[in-house]
């Protein structure tokens, strides 16, 4: 059995806009038929082992003064830890460093992403180190600023989350990397906030994750 660990932030996690809970004040998850990780899971089979660690909120490398504990960088050489061995981890990660607050250029997010890839060079107990698959996320919504209504995303965020595509293709390229970039399928990107993937997008991404795994792992 291929024991891959795909590691993410809320569009991996399947953070659905359209499931608002009011007395909870907060938004529910999409279901294993519907989120990309899971869906991936059912393409591939029995003969691998998919782990979803996506968390809402997380970032790269940085603290969020305002969502503590997100930090990916710590989250990882956790579950690397507690999930060895591993054959593959998938990292999608970016968007949340798009915040206002945060000032960080595309250039910046991608050093960081290099970090988390470099990470996984490390093993663990003896076991060979996984391979790593990295996905740009897809850009936000063109006029997330807007439809935020200035709240953590400003002007600044659709053009950057326009560039991380470019950069993390050079990161996977450096580091013999599997690479996808989410850029390439048009993802509709909800109104309601501007940054979440639809139900369709995470149809969309899932069998080309699950043809890429396949590829690594059996190329």
């Amino acid at each position: 059995m291929k024991n891959v660990l795909i590691y993410g932030d809320s569009n991996a996690w399947g953070y659905d806009s359209a499931r608002y809970v009011p007395e909870a004040n907060a938004f529910q998850r999409m279901t294993e038929t519907e989120r990309w990780p899971a869906l991936v899971q059912t393409m591939l089979g029995s003969d691998y082992h998919i782990i979803e660690d996506a968390l809402n909120g997380r970032t790269v490398v940085w603290d969020d003064p305002y969502m503590p504990g997100r930090n990916g960088l710590v989250g990882l050489k956790m579950a690397l830890d507690a999930n060895a061995p591993l054959d593959l981890v998938v990292i999608h990660l970016g968007c949340n460093e798009l915040k206002e607050y945060f000032n960080l250029s595309a250039a910046m997010i991608a050093r960081g992403m290099e970090m988390l890839v470099r990470e996984c060079n490390v093993p663990y107990y003896g076991y060979p180190a996984p391979k790593v698959l990295l996905i740009a996320p897809a850009p936000t919504h063109p006029d997330i600023a807007t439809i935020r209504d200035g709240i953590s995303f400003g002007p600044t965020a659709y053009p950057k989350s326009c560039e991380l595509g470019k950069r993390y293709r050079v990161i996977a390229e450096r580091n013999h990397c599997g690479f996808i970039d989410c850029a390439e399928f048009n993802f509709e990107i909800n109104t309601m906030d501007g940054l979440h993937y639809s139900r369709a997008d995470h149809a969309r991404l899932a069998p080309v994750v699950a043809e890429k795994i396949r590829e690594m792992l059996n190329g």
